[in-house]
């Protein structure tokens, strides 16, 4: 069976009571599960509105919180080759214990309070090798990368269907690839596609009509939606 998975990426705990306004509106427009990237900026203990609002989502399976990092930026003293593609938000492209233990402490406490391991996404779906061999210690749902989903060892090629940038000229381009993966992935028959949404997307007009079509080319299509621990 072919699947997709609908996410929204960058969500901070923090927002608390924001942040459910934002999910609620998002599961009001597109009527159907999804999983939710969240940055984990401040303790879910500390949010209760957030808090009961998820425990009660993820108990239905209406919603999936996957960790997505502690505060989605990193310094400057990363490599600077791929700078154009991640604009120092690639928050585990740092070699850091200091983060790898704050990590450990959020990542347990979550799962916990959620009731299962969640998954785990580094911000840009990308990390050094030493923090995704971390990421695996922490034995998670699966760990999600730009290429592929990882659950117990094995990895599953998965298409990234994503614009995520404020700017017009660097979003008219990135639809052009969006488009592409898309009619790519219906032409070679990609079993699992991922749509991708940003928070900085849900700002600009244009990048929801583009997600609202997209979602409703793909229910024509035979793909069934799921969460993103479903794909694999």
């Amino acid at each position: 069976m072919r699947k997709y998975s609908l996410a929204i990426h960058d969500l901070k705990v923090s927002g608390d009571g924001d942040t459910v306004k934002i999910l609620n509106e998002l599961l009001d427009t597109f009527g159907i599960q999804m999983t939710v990237h969240l940055v984990f900026d401040n303790s879910l203990s500390d949010t209760p509105v957030l808090l009961n609002f998820l425990q009660e989502k993820v108990a239905t399976n209406t919603i999936e919180v996957v960790f997505h990092g502690l505060s989605h930026r990193c310094s400057e003293n990363v490599s600077k080759i791929f700078v154009f593609y991640h604009k120092y938000q690639a928050e585990y492209l740092e070699d850091s214990e200091f983060l790898r233990e704050k990590t450990t402490k959020m990542y347990l406490e979550a799962s916990t309070l959620l009731g299962n391991n969640l998954g785990i996404c580094p911000p840009c779906w990308i990390a050094l090798k030493k923090n995704l061999c971390f990421f695996n210690s922490l034995r998670p749902a699966f760990i999600e990368t730009m290429l592929y989903i990882s659950k117990q060892q094995n990895k599953y090629f998965s298409s990234v269907v994503s614009l995520g940038s404020p700017g017009k000229k660097e979003l008219s381009f990135l639809k052009i690839i969006a488009k592409n993966i898309y009619y790519l992935s219906l032409l070679f028959k990609v079993r699992r596609i991922r749509v991708a949404i940003h928070e900085c997307d849900l700002y600009n007009p244009q990048s929801m009509v583009f997600f609202k079509r997209m979602i409703a080319s793909l229910e024509k299509q035979p793909f069934r939606s799921v969460l993103l621990k479903e794909l694999v």
